[in-house]
């Protein structure tokens, strides 16, 4: 059961606009002249930054995010979304009576703030090898399951996405997977999955035990 307070109420509770998006339709772009809030009530949705040859994927929006059009960044569905929007002086007159919400926009700007941090970082010390053993890694950290021969992990993004998250290319990033593929370090049973088979070779790769490089 929903808690009365979560972020959910907070929009029940306004007269939020409900919009239900198709996958690649662009929410907001850094010239977007609309100031609203959004809460993301069922869907993804892909927080970027684009240059004219590539994009570097931020954040992802889950179900229960709020986030806002007013940024400098792109956003975009990356499946059918349902999104319940207001005008951003409607929402901040409701956390001044009701602040339940501040909790998630602060996980989601935290979120946002480390993961582009990290994407600096990788950016300015590591190549792309060492970026995609990283993103396998923190995969089988967060989200992985141990099973015979591995650590099994979901892998929802495609690799045009992966590619985005790696700040790199979509051929780059399928042909050093096929590469790690390859070298035994992985396998990928279906493509919605990779089955981590040397971990120790991803760590080292990485820089786990504390370079950079």
């Amino acid at each position: 059961m929903t808690p009365a307070h979560a972020p959910h109420q907070a929009f029940i509770d306004m007269p939020a606009r409900r919009r239900t998006l198709p996958a690649g339709y662009l929410v907001a772009t850094p010239n977007h002249t609309e100031n609203q809030v959004f809460m993301v009530e069922s869907g993804r949705l892909r927080v970027s930054l684009s240059g004219q040859s590539r994009a570097l994927t931020l954040n992802y929006l889950e179900p229960g995010d709020i986030y806002t059009t007013h940024t400098p960044t792109y956003i975009e569905t990356v499946s059918p979304t349902v999104l319940r929007m207001v005008e951003t002086a409607q929402f901040a007159q409701q956390l001044r009576t009701d602040p339940a919400a501040i909790g998630t926009v602060m996980r989601v700007l935290g979120r946002l703030l480390e993961n582009s941090v990290a994407l600096v970082e990788d950016l300015a010390f590591r190549d792309v090898p060492a970026r995609l053993a990283r993103f396998l890694l923190g995969l089988a950290e967060r989200r992985g399951t141990a099973v015979a021969g591995g650590v099994l992990v979901p892998l929802e993004l495609n690799m045009e996405d992966v590619a985005s998250l790696l700040g790199t290319t979509r051929q780059t990033a399928s042909s050093l997977m096929n590469q790690f593929e390859r070298d035994g370090w992985l396998q990928r049973p279906t493509r919605r999955s990779v089955l981590v088979t040397n971990m120790a070779r991803l760590e080292a790769l990485a820089g786990r035990d504390g370079s950079v490089g």
